[in-house]
C-alpha cells in the first residue's frame, strides 16, 4: 500500500461521507429519505451484515479504483492527525526540557512525561507503517487509532501536573500546559482520523471522564471544588462530541446502504442476465412472446421500484416513478395490441377531415377493429323471460328435461340425446331459441331458423370420428356452463348471446377431420383457398356465412347493418381463436389482461375476448369431464388422429406426432396434451371466472383426468389400442366406430 496520490476523478470512493455535515446533508435533502429500518445495531452503529461492515471499511480507507492505496478523504485525514501530534510531541518535549533544565520540573515528571511521549510517538507511526505496509490492517483502523488515543488521554491524565504532584510527591511545576485544552484537541482529532466512528469515541470520553475524576479526587493537591469547573468543561464538551460523532455516523452509514444498494443494483446486472437466462432455459418454451415481454416489463419495474428505495436524490425518484409509469403505458398497449394504433393520424389537426375520412377508409386495417357506431340497444339475458320449450315432433317425455342439464350439468352427454333423437346441433338450438324467445326478439321464421340450424349440422360429417356436429353441440354446452355458472350471461345481450351460440355451432363446421399442418404439407384445396393462413378456422367462419346466403337460412336477415357487422365480427373473432396454431399467442395476450385486471364487460372489445376465450375452453372442454365422458372423447379423438396417420403413411408422408396407431403411447400423450396445453388454458381462464363452482366441477376434474392418465402411463407399457366398445350415459355399451352414424331408426 502507498500514499501515492490519486486524481480528483478517482477520489470518489467516500464521497457520501463528505455528505454528513449537517448542512450538505439538510440541502440535499437526505433527511428526507432517510431508511428508518436501516440494518444497522443501534448501539454501536455497526451493519449487522459484517461483509457492509468490510466494505464499509474499505470505502472509506481505500482507493476505489486501486485497493493499493489509501482514499483521498483518509490521506487528508492522517496528514491532519500525523501534523499536529508530531508538533505537539516536539513542543511538548521542547517545553519540557525547558523547564527541567530550569529547575522547574522534578526529574521523575520529566522522565515519565519524556517516556509517555516517546510511547505515544512510537504507537503512532507504527500504526501508521502497519496500515500502509500491510492491507488486512487497514480493517481494524479505528480500533488501533482507539487505543492510541486511550494511551493519549492516559498521558494527559496522569501528566497534568497537580495529579502526577499528588502520584509521586514531588512538587509541582509553576508554568504547565492545559491538557483539557490538549484532550479537546485530540478528541476532534481522533473523530477525524476514525470517520466519527461513535464506539471508539464513545470509550475514549468514558475513559477519560472516569479517569479525570477518579485521579483528581485521589490525587489532586488542590481542592476537589477547584477543578470542577475543568472537569464540566471536558464533561459538556465530551457530550457534544459524542452526540455529533454519533449523528455523522449514522448519516455515513445511511449513506454508504443506500450508494452500495445503488451500485449493486447497477454492477449486478450480468450476473442477474446470467441467472435470469438459467432460470428462462428451464421454463417451458411453450411461453408466448408476449407473455414473456409482459414478464420482464415487470421485473424492470420492480427492479427500478427496489432501486427507487435507495436512491439519494429526488429528481432522480421523480425520474424513476415516470419510468415506471411509462412501463404501465407500454403493457396496455402490449396487451391491448394497440402498440401501433393510428391515434397521431387520427388526432393530426393539420389534415383536411375528407382526406381524414378517405386515408382511415382506405389506408388503415381495421378490419375487426372497434365499432365506430352505436348499434341499437338490445336487451341483456338478466331481461329475459325464459320460456318452457316445446319441442313438436319427438314423442319422448323426458327429452326437455334432460336437455334442461345444457348450460347446467357440467358432464351433459350429448351422445345421449344423439342416440335418442339422430340430431344435435338442431335439437340444442330449437331448444336454446325456444327457451330464450330468439325467434320473436330477432323477428326469425321458425322455418329459416330451422334450417339453417339443419344446414350447419348437416355440414359436419358424421363419418369424423371427433370433429363432428355433436363435437360442436358440446362446445355449445360447456360455452354456456362456464357463462351461466359465472354470471357472465347475465351481462351479454342478446345479439351477443345469439352471435355466440351460432359460434360455437359452426366453430367447426365443414371440418375434413385433417390437422391443418397436413392440409398445407398435402397441398389441399383449403389451404390453397386461404393461402396457409389460419385454413380451418376461416374455413369454418366462411361456411357459416355462405350457409346464411341463403334466403331460407339466413337468420340475421333483419338485424340492422350496425348489428349485423357487430354479430359477424363477434362470429369469426370466436372461431378464429379457436386456431390452435394460434394457442400461445392467444393464451399469453389473456394471461397478461387478466394479470392487468382491465378486462372489462362495459367495452364491447374485452366482452368479445372473453367470450372467444370461453369458447377457446369449451372447445377443450371434454379434457375436464368426468372420466368416463372424457376417454370417450379423447379416444374418438385419437382415432380421427390415427385415421390422418394412416393417410399419411399410404402417400408416403411424414406422419405428424401422435398420429401413428402402431407406435402412439395413447396414456402418455393425453397427459402431456391436458398437462401443456389444457391446464395452462383452464388455470387462466378460472382466475379470470373466480368462480368456485367451476373450479370444483372443471379445474379439479381436469387435474384429475391428467393423473388418470399419468398414472396409466407409469404403470402400464406403452399403449396404443383403442377400447372401442363404451358404455353410455344409461348403461347400455356403443361402439365408437359407429357411435356418429344414424341411430337406428326406432331407437326414439
Amino acid at each position: 500500500m502507498d500514499l501515492q496520490p490519486t486524481s480528483d476523478k478517482q477520489a470518489i470512493e467516500s464521497v457520501f461521507y463528505s455528505q454528513t455535515n449537517h448542512s450538505i446533508y439538510s440541502l440535499l435533502g437526505h433527511e428526507e429519505h432517510e431508511n428508518i429500518s436501516l440494518p444497522i445495531n443501534p448501539n454501536f452503529l455497526t451493519y449487522k451484515d459484517a461483509a457492509l461492515n468490510k466494505l464499509y471499511a474499505e470505502s472509506l480507507y481505500l482507493d476505489k479504483r486501486d485497493s493499493k492505496y489509501l482514499s483521498k478523504e483518509f490521506k487528508n485525514n492522517l496528514l491532519t492527525f500525523y501534523i499536529f501530534i508530531t508538533s505537539y510531541i516536539i513542543i511538548s518535549v521542547a517545553t519540557w526540557s525547558l523547564l527541567y533544565y530550569d529547575n522547574k520540573m522534578c526529574q521523575i515528571h520529566f522522565i515519565v512525561r519524556i517516556t509517555m511521549l516517546a510511547i505515544i510517538l512510537f504507537l503512532s507511526y507504527a500504526i501508521l507503517f502497519g496500515i500502509l505496509m500491510n492491507h488486512n490492517l487497514i480493517y481494524y483502523a479505528q480500533r488501533f487509532y482507539a487505543g492510541l488515543g486511550l494511551f493519549i488521554m492516559l498521558y494527559l491524565i496522569l501528566c497534568e501536573e497537580n495529579i502526577l504532584s499528588g502520584i509521586t510527591g514531588c512538587g509541582y511545576a509553576q508554568s504547565t500546559q492545559s491538557h483539557v485544552l490538549a484532550m479537546a484537541c485530540f478528541i476532534t482529532l481522533l473523530r477525524i482520523v476514525t470517520f466519527d466512528n461513535f464506539f471508539s469515541i464513545a470509550i475514549i470520553a468514558f475513559f477519560s471522564l472516569i479517569l479525570l475524576l477518579g485521579c483528581f479526587v485521589a490525587f489532586s493537591a488542590i481542592s476537589i471544588i477547584a477543578l470542577l469547573s475543568d472537569f464540566f468543561i471536558l464533561l459538556v464538551f465530551l457530550v457534544l462530541q459524542l452526540v455529533e460523532s454519533r449523528q455523522s455516523e449514522f448519516r455515513a452509514k445511511q449513506l454508504f446502504w443506500r450508494k452500495s444498494k445503488e451500485e449493486q443494483a447497477m454492477s449486478s446486472g450480468p450476473v442477474i442476465f446470467e441467472k435470469e437466462n438459467k432460470l428462462n432455459s428451464q421454463e417451458t418454451f411453450f411461453e408466448p412472446q408476449i407473455e414473456a415481454i409482459f414478464k420482464t416489463l415487470d421485473k424492470i419495474k420492480t427492479n427500478i421500484k427496489a432501486a427507487s428505495i435507495v436512491i439519494i436524490f429526488s429528481d432522480v425518484k421523480n425520474k424513476l416513478k415516470r419510468a415506471i409509469y411509462e412501463i404501465e403505458k407500454i403493457k396496455r398497449k402490449l396487451v391491448h395490441g394497440k402498440l401501433f394504433i393510428q391515434t397521431d393520424i387520427q388526432n393530426n389537426k393539420n389534415m383536411d377531415e375528407e382526406d381524414l375520412t378517405f386515408i382511415l377508409e382506405n389506408f388503415v386495417d381495421r378490419g375487426h377493429g372497434e365499432l365506430q357506431r352505436v348499434t341499437v340497444r338490445r336487451k341483456t339475458m338478466s331481461e329475459i323471460i325464459e320460456k318452457k320449450p316445446t319441442l313438436v315432433g319427438y314423442s319422448s317425455p323426458d327429452l326437455e328435461r334432460i336437455l334442461s342439464g345444457v348450460g347446467t350439468n357440467w358432464n351433459f352427454d350429448i351422445w345421449f340425446v344423439y342416440q335418442m333423437t339422430g340430431s344435435s346441433v338442431s335439437i340444442i338450438s330449437k331448444y336454446l331459441l325456444q327457451k330464450w324467445g330468439i325467434n320473436e326478439l330477432f323477428s326469425i321464421p321458425e322455418p329459416v331458423s330451422d334450417s339453417f340450424f339443419k344446414n350447419l349440422e348437416n355440414s359436419y360429417n358424421k363419418e369424423i370420428p371427433y370433429h363432428n356436429a355433436c363435437h360442436a353441440a358440446d362446445v355449445l354446452h360447456s360455452l354456456l356452463y362456464f357463462l351461466t355458472q359465472s354470471g357472465l350471461l347475465l351481462s351479454l345481450s342478446t345479439l351477443e348471446t345469439f352471435s355466440a351460440m351460432i359460434a360455437a355451432l359452426g366453430h367447426d363446421a365443414g371440418h375434413p377431420g385433417l390437422t391443418t399442418r397436413f392440409l398445407i404439407n398435402s397441398g389441399h384445396e383449403l389451404a390453397i383457398n386461404y393461402n396457409d393462413f389460419r385454413v380451418l378456422e376461416m374455413m369454418h367462419a366462411a361456411k357459416i356465412f355462405n350457409i346464411m346466403k341463403e334466403s331460407d337460412n339466413n337468420v340475421l336477415k333483419h338485424l340492422s347493418s350496425d348489428d349485423w357487422l357487430k354479430s359477424r365480427k363477434l362470429i369469426i373473432e370466436m372461431i378464429l381463436h379457436t386456431d390452435m396454431t394460434m394457442h400461445f399467442e392467444a393464451l399469453g395476450k389473456f394471461n397478461s389482461r387478466v394479470a392487468l385486471g382491465d378486462l372489462s364487460l362495459e367495452n364491447h372489445e374485452d366482452k368479445f375476448l372473453i367470450l372467444s376465450m370461453g369458447l377457446k375452453c369449451a372447445d377443450l372442454g371434454h379434457s375436464a369431464k368426468v372420466q368416463l365422458l372424457h376417454e370417450k372423447w379423447s379416444f374418438l379423438l385419437i382415432e380421427e388422429f390415427f385415421k390422418q396417420g394412416d393417410i399419411e403413411k399410404e402417400r408416403v408422408m411424414q406422419v405428424s406426432m401422435y398420429c401413428d396407431r402402431s407406435t402412439c403411447d395413447i396414456n402418455k400423450s393425453q397427459a402431456g396434451f391436458i398437462k401443456n396445453i389444457c391446464i395452462p388454458l383452464f388455470e387462466s381462464w378460472c382466475r379470470f371466472l373466480k368462480c368456485d363452482i367451476i373450479n370444483a366441477s372443471c379445474y379439479s376434474q381436469l387435474n384429475e383426468n391428467c393423473k388418470n392418465w399419468e398414472d396409466k402411463a407409469i404403470k402400464h407399457r406403452p399403449n396404443s389400442t383403442i377400447p372401442y366398445d363404451f358404455q353410455s350415459s344409461d348403461g347400455s355399451i356403443i361402439n365408437l366406430r359407429t357411435i356418429t352414424k344414424d341411430p337406428p331408426k326406432n331407437s326414439f
